[in-house]
């Protein structure tokens, strides 16, 4: 078939407005949508502060126990009283020392006597080695300051210088505490007692011929004071 030159000139510029309609096809390996991507100093200076943080917080710090109070020290019986109130006490006490002896006309010699004097020329003042006593006493308190009690007291031996028995005294008494709530206590004891024992009958305390000694061995009236 014999085609004039007008008719391809006319196919060839059809072809050419064909190819410039379609839409040029996209170079392999990228995908068809893909948006434009600025370059990594653009994106760094657009974005900075206001990208948003989606990296993983750090963990919180576990919380603090709460710290239980210790109790306040105490001594070792802190709490413990130390008053006598509504107690019943018992108690003794061995006892020695030395006596003085202030004597009268008809009251016990105080030593041996002297035969070369009279009965009322004998030693009027005297002072010895007591004998050993026990002391025993019971009491009740019915505050914590105050403890009155009995007591009694009694000789392990008779006198040879008085020419007397054992001693035995019987009586009552107040110990008064300064300081009645504390471990260490010092207090004031007043006791009153009647003393009973009698003469040995040593025979060498009499004068022979002399009839106007005759030593009364009385029940004495006693006075205690310690502290």
């Amino acid at each position: 078939m014999k085609r004039s030159p007008f008719a391809l000139a006319s196919l060839a510029l059809l072809c050419t407005q064909t190819a410039l309609a379609q839409p040029a096809e996209d170079p392999p390996g990228e995908p068809a949508d893909a948006a434009p991507t600025a370059s990594p100093e653009v994106q760094k200076q657009v974005g900075m502060g206001t990208e948003k943080d989606t990296s993983t917080p750090p963990p919180a710090p576990p919380a603090e126990e709460k710290a239980t109070p210790r109790p306040e020290s105490r001594e070792v019986g802190e709490d413990d009283t130390y008053g006598h109130g509504m107690q019943v006490g018992l108690r003794g006490a061995f006892l020695g020392g030395y006596k003085m002896v202030f004597r009268y006309d008809q009251s016990p010699l105080c030593k041996e006597p002297d035969l070369t004097k009279a009965a009322k020329d004998q030693q009027k003042f005297c002072g010895y080695g007591a004998q050993p006593m026990v002391d025993l006493a019971i009491s009740f308190s019915p505050l914590d300051s105050i403890e009155p009690f009995l007591w009694a007291r009694f000789g392990l031996d008779g006198e040879s210088q008085t020419n007397t028995n054992p001693l035995k005294i019987f009586g009552a008494g107040l110990r008064a505490y300064t300081m009645s709530d504390s471990r260490f206590k010092i207090f004031i004891e007043p006791a009153v007692g009647v003393e009973t024992e009698d003469g040995a009958g040593n025979v060498d305390f009499n004068f022979p011929g002399d009839q106007t000694y005759n030593p009364e061995y009385k029940t004495d009236f006693v006075f205690h004071l310690a502290a």
